[in-house]
């Protein structure tokens, strides 16, 4: 049996807002729009994976939270200049969970928290 990643899929109180931050922030595409059943989800190419954002059905859904738990904790996004995409970020004031640090591998992460709450890491490889 052959596997692969197929996407990750976010809920979105404004899934079209959500979307234009990952494509804003991290030079994500814009794929298309569809709903499926009712609620709009807008279908981003983010370096080959590909990100569904989904507005919630009527009636909502309970929030999540950006803390660490048990369960999808956070997805991470590579980059070849950490330092340059957190000065970027701090400079549009979004939240920082975690500020940059050096793992025992050399590689450098940090952590910040992306629209509706999601706990997203940023990777720059040795």
């Amino acid at each position: 049996m052959k596997f692969g990643m197929n996407h990750i899929h976010l809920k979105s109180k404004d899934a079209r807002k959500t979307a234009q931050w990952y494509v804003e922030n991290f030079g994500a595409r814009i794929v298309e729009e569809v709903r499926i059943n009712g609620p709009l989800t807008v279908r981003t190419d983010l370096g080959g994976v590909r990100i569904n954002i989904t507005e919630p059905p009527p009636g909502g859904i309970p929030a999540g939270d950006s803390s660490v738990k048990l369960g999808l904790e956070h997805f991470g996004i590579e980059t070849d200049d950490l330092d340059g995409v957190m000065a970027s970020l701090q400079k549009k004031r979004v939240k920082v969970l975690e500020p940059v640090r050096t793992l025992a591998t050399g590689m450098r992460i940090a952590f910040v928290e992306a629209p509706d709450n999601v706990r997203l890491e940023l990777m720059q490889p040795v």
